[in-house]
């Protein structure tokens, strides 16, 4: 039953329950969720950009690509789920880079920016499958290719183009 409402709802600090936040101004009841982290409280926006919470302002991208965090807000070995342009994101940090990819499973659409990451191997939370973040493809399954996005870093500032 548990695995149904993850599905459904999300993790509490998944992007479903912040998209669901944003819009509706309440957390969507999921039973024994655990309670939500409170939000950090910074004495100004450049104290948050300075500790690397939110894309930063100042980085003009490269044309075509949207600034979607600032570089060093993501530990490598973490990945983590972006809006960019209407489209969900899986963006990953590895020891080799960050690599972005459609935060879509193949399977069934659940958030693989909710997956693990290992090396360059992400795993899908729901199925297990196994994908490789540096082109999409997929261990378990082959022929279910994820889309990759060209990813490059412009000061401080991980841009990504869709």
């Amino acid at each position: 039953m548990a695995v149904w409402k993850d599905i459904v709802f999300g993790r509490p600090d998944g992007i479903r329950q912040s998209i669901y936040r944003s819009v509706m101004g309440k957390d969507k009841a999921v039973e024994n969720a655990p309670p939500a982290k409170p939000e950090p409280v910074y004495e100004s926006a450049e104290q948050a950009l300075n500790l690397g919470i939110e894309a930063p302002k100042n980085v003009t991208p490269p044309s075509g690509y949207e600034v979607v965090l600032h570089k060093d807000a993501l530990e490598p070995g973490k990945v983590i789920e972006v809006i960019i342009a209407g489209n969900a994101i899986a963006l990953a940090r590895t020891d080799d880079g960050y690599f972005a990819l459609d935060n879509r499973c193949p399977r069934s659409a659940c958030a693989l920016g909710e997956g693990s990451l290992a090396g360059n191997k992400l795993t899908c939370p729901t199925h297990g499958w196994v994908f490789d973040v540096t082109d999409g493809s997929c261990e378990i399954s082959p022929k279910d290719t994820v889309p990759t996005y060209p990813v490059q870093i412009a000061g401080d500032g991980v841009c990504v183009k869709i």
